[in-house]
């Protein structure tokens, strides 16, 4: 008998049984509240179909008719299996889950954990209170929302840079900035200078992580604690910012988003300035004086100032004649109309659209992003794009692959600032009240007629005779004068996923961070500090490559109900580069906007440099979970670095004890109570290439003479800053005790926390005797210490599931103290009149100057006129440090509508008034 046909039959009858399908529709609500759930994940156990809920809790899924079981899942509640049978319908009921409610947050390799869990202290910041902090960046957004954070801008220029930092200052002449985790891979957050530019007198740079679209980042944890950082090793001493970005879900619909963001900036303050006296020196009026100490101008006329116009005289771009003033009449103050000619309202415009969704076996996330940024300053902008994609794949229940990819362009034009006779408050603030700006730039006429176009016209040069104008013209600074920047930003990183067995779990994560940053600065022929022109042009290439190998081990019962057990082991290899090409004229042929250097002649400053550090890391850590109350971990990381010699080891542990899961210690009054504790290491490495002394190239020059060893076909001489083959890196250990506590059902929470930091071996460059033959060594000499109290805190006011009120805050008071200089008892961090300082005993950045003497009952010491007498000696004037810093806010939401209002406050912290100080000499 042929079996063949009904073998085919029989197989087609079973292949069309084993894919019929039903559907099953339903809804999904809390049990408490009865409230609809959006977002439930509905599977069908023991495969990949299912489907999530909408907005209103509905959900519709086809099964296959075999299948038996639902498991219906959410976030912060339990897990429910409802079997099949015959139901075309489910009425589902979610109870709230007390274990999955403790907050997840993000350790320092980018693995969730639970708060409740951890020993150390660590502030996470939402996405949406990212998103409602109306500002253009990530690092302002954090302002206010941390104890012992500090964020301060470098001032109101648009994409200007942001300095964080955390529990103090870290070291003393290296950077504050904590180390910024994206993804689990690290992301550069630099804040170049270069030749081009300075912090005292140029423009303000950005800081590279305001590439980043707040839009994109789903969550930002702050490490503050050294135990929390340790696993970094020599580059977490100002500790770790951790953000991840967003991501699709599976079994999510495709979702389409566009939000636009439109704010403003005004001036909050404005220096006060005097209208009662003219241009001129000792009561009398002049038109070329350097201060106001002229006439009283309510005491002229009032009428038309007496000129000549038979000679020479000024002829601006906009028509306006200017002639030799002989008598001044006029009554006319411009303060007001000159400072509006310069400032205006800022604002900027953001559009954001994303798509997001996923199959059984793929997620996605897409983002498109610009921002377009008018600053305060006239003519200042930035412009940023971004586009980002994140995938995740499950190529089985054991394997899944994650890539992330961002590429991100900027574009802007700062202003020249700071103590700079080109810059821009330097001529605004010191010009006259009675003269009038708006006239800046045009045709100088000499008394014979000779025409010299493209002049500036200054306070002190009104006829733009001359071309030096001493200070520019603000108009001049703002519309003449050009910084622009121009970056290129690719990073990625892909994560491999491996679990083989149900204990273990292997990441293979690389990354890779990479950006070009073209700089150009232009001044035209008659600009102050430039009058023969200049242009500059500066590139900086910088890449990052890392890379790490994580395995870890889960054994939640390794002593049935009483011990479990996590072991993580990873091994970590990172590749920092940075390439930079400068080359500078300042001697143009002809007067022209034309940025070449082809209009300029010798000589030129023409450098590049490169600065290359490798490092590589073991780290491990080993956590206890014992009687789901006490908590401990210990970890280690042994490091190598291409800046150091050897290798070091940083260590860490935390403890946790959840006092409030033994018997009858929750009431109604308290709901929990954990005690934690935590020790741990982390440094800073030492500048590159500091290892051997080498050769530069040098000029020497005195009042009468000048050697330049160009004109003897070049040379070299040995540095004289003495090279260092025995540098350490910096290390902080830090000690740290605290307690996390809510009440009445977590309705309000409190966190407080003591800690203690010393840092020793920090990295100077220490003065040396002539007679070494070297001036300076670089070598690790200082030692400081920061300590302080932390409290944060939360109360809800009102928490429903469409609407809520809730009143949060916090407040520091970190102290600093400088314990050693090597035998040096002060070195100055900066160079002004009044300067920055590190002096034994005192804060770091203490004030020190001339004084005023004193008596010893501290009053002062006054001479026969009645006036303070100069003290012979210079000495400490202030400390710039706050006493304490805080703040506190109040957020609701109602549906989808929120708001968030947050105000911080420092209390103390001396500044030294040097503007005030030089507009009094001035006379402005």
């Amino acid at each position: 008998m042929n079996l063949k046909l009904p073998m085919l039959l029989l197989l087609l009858f079973s292949g069309i049984v084993g894919f019929a399908q039903k559907t099953i529709k339903g809804q999904v609500k809390d049990e408490t509240s009865q409230e609809n759930l959006p977002g439930v994940t509905v599977l069908v156990r023991g495969t990949n179909i299912g489907t999530s809920t909408d907005a209103e809790g509905n959900f519709s899924i086809s099964v296959p008719n075999n299948s038996k079981e639902l498991n219906f899942s959410y976030i912060g509640y339990s897990s429910k299996v409802v079997s099949i049978g015959d139901q075309t319908f489910m009425d589902v009921k979610l109870s709230a889950d007390a274990t999955n409610l403790q907050e997840v947050v993000v350790n320092a390799l980018g693995f969730k954990t639970k708060r409740d869990r951890s020993g150390s202290t660590s502030s996470s910041v939402s996405s949406e209170a990212i998103r409602s902090s109306g500002e253009a960046n990530i690092l302002n957004s954090l302002a206010g929302k941390a104890s012992g954070v500090k964020i301060a801008r470098a001032n109101g220029d648009p994409g200007a840079g942001t300095n964080i930092q955390i529990r103090g200052a870290n070291t003393i002449g290296g950077s504050t900035q904590p180390l910024v985790i994206v993804d689990g891979v690290p992301l550069s957050n630099d804040n170049l200078y270069g030749s081009g530019s300075s912090r005292s007198g140029g423009v303000s740079q950005q800081s590279r992580l305001n590439d980043l679209n707040p839009e994109d980042i789903e969550s930002t944890q702050i490490l503050k604690g050294a135990s929390a950082a340790a696993l970094w090793g020599s580059r977490a001493a100002n500790g770790v910012l951790v953000i991840t970005t967003k991501q699709g879900k599976l079994n999510q619909k495709m979702k389409i988003s566009y939000s636009a963001t439109y704010s403003m900036d005004e001036i909050n303050r404005k220096h006060p300035m005097q209208t009662t006296f003219g241009q001129g020196t000792g009561g009398k009026y002049s038109p070329t004086a350097t201060n106001s100490w002229g006439d009283k101008i309510s005491s002229r006329s009032g009428e038309a100032d007496v000129v000549n116009t038979a000679g020479e005289y000024f002829l601006g771009n906009d028509g306006q004649k200017i002639y030799p003033i002989i008598t001044k009449n006029s009554k006319e103050i411009f303060v007001d109309k000159n400072f509006d000619q310069v400032f205006q309202k800022g604002s900027f415009l953001e559009h954001n659209l994303s798509i997001s969704g996923g199959s059984g076996k793929t997620t996605n996330f897409f983002s498109l992003g610009y921002l377009g940024q008018k600053g305060i300053i006239r003519n200042s902008d930035y412009d940023r794009f971004t586009m980002r994609f994140n995938n995740q794949t499950f190529f089985s229940n054991t394997v899944n692959l994650t890539t992330k990819a961002n590429y991100i362009r900027t574009n802007s034009n700062r202003i020249q600032q700071n103590s700079n006779t080109a810059g821009l408050y330097l001529g605004l603030l010191r010009q006259p009240a009675d003269f009038d700006q708006t006239s800046y730039i045009g045709t100088s006429f000499s008394s014979t007629g000779v025409p010299s176009p493209g002049r500036q016209r200054s306070y002190r040069r009104y006829l733009g005779n001359n071309i030096n104008p001493f200070y520019n013209n603000p108009l001049w600074t703002i519309n003449e004068q050009q910084a622009t920047s121009v970056v290129n930003r690719f990073n990625a990183n892909t994560d491999l996923n491996i679990n083989p067995v149900s204990w273990l779990q292997i990441d293979l994560r690389g990354g890779i961070d990479t950006y070009v940053d073209k700089r150009v600065y232009f001044a035209p022929v008659g600009s102050a500090s430039f009058n023969n022109g200049r242009l500059d042009n500066e590139n900086f290439i910088n890449s990052e490559i890392n890379f790490d190998a994580i395995a870890r081990a889960d054994f939640p019962n390794l002593v049935k109900n009483k011990i479990g057990f996590n072991a993580t082991v990873g091994y970590n290899i990172n590749d920092r580069n940075r390439n930079t090409l400068y080359a500078a004229t300042q001697n143009f042929l002809v007067n022209s906007k034309l940025q070449s250097f082809t209009n300029s002649v010798a000589p030129y400053e023409v450098s590049n440099s490169t600065n290359h550090i490798r490092s590589n890391r073991l780290y491990s850590i080993f956590a206890f979970d014992i009687y789901k109350q006490v908590f401990l971990s210990v970890s280690g990381t042994q490091e190598a670095a291409s800046t150091i010699k050897g290798t070091y080891f940083y260590p860490s542990m935390d403890l946790a004890w959840q006092f409030t899961q033994l018997p009858n210690m929750t009431n109604k009054i308290l709901s929990f109570g954990k005690i934690r504790l935590s020790y741990g290491q982390v440094g800073v490495q030492p500048t590159a290439y500091k290892f051997g002394t080498t050769y530069e190239t040098f000029a020497y020059s005195t009042y009468d003479d000048a050697l330049d060893i160009n004109e003897f076909g070049g040379g070299f001489r040995l540095n004289d800053d003495q090279g260092n083959s025995t540098l350490k890196p910096e290390i902080k250990t830090e000690f740290e005790l605290g307690t996390d506590l809510r009440f009445f059902k977590d309705r309000l929470n409190i966190g407080l926390t003591y800690y203690k930091n010393e840092i020793k071996d920090i990295l100077l460059a220490v003065n040396l005797s002539p007679t070494s033959g070297f001036l300076s060594k670089y070598t690790n000499a200082g030692r400081m210490e920061n300590r302080g109290i932390e409290l944060d805190f939360g109360y809800k006011i009102i928490s429903q599931a469409t609407y809520g009120l809730e009143l949060y805050g916090n407040w520091n008071n970190n102290k600093n103290k400088v314990l050693d200089l090597a035998g040096v008892a002060r070195v100055a961090l900066t160079d002004q009149s009044i300067t920055s300082n590190a002096i034994v005993g005192q804060p770091l950045g203490i004030l020190f100057s001339s004084k005023a003497e004193r008596k010893e009952d501290g009053s002062l010491a006054l001479d026969a006129n009645g006036f303070p007498k100069l003290a012979p000696q210079q000495g400490i004037i202030g400390n710039p440090n706050p006493d304490w810093r805080g703040g506190i806010g109040l957020k609701g939401y109602y549906k989808k509508l929120n708001f968030n209002v947050l105000f911080e406050r420092f209390q103390g912290g001396d500044f030294a008034e040097r503007t005030r100080f030089v507009l009094n000499a001035f006379g402005t």
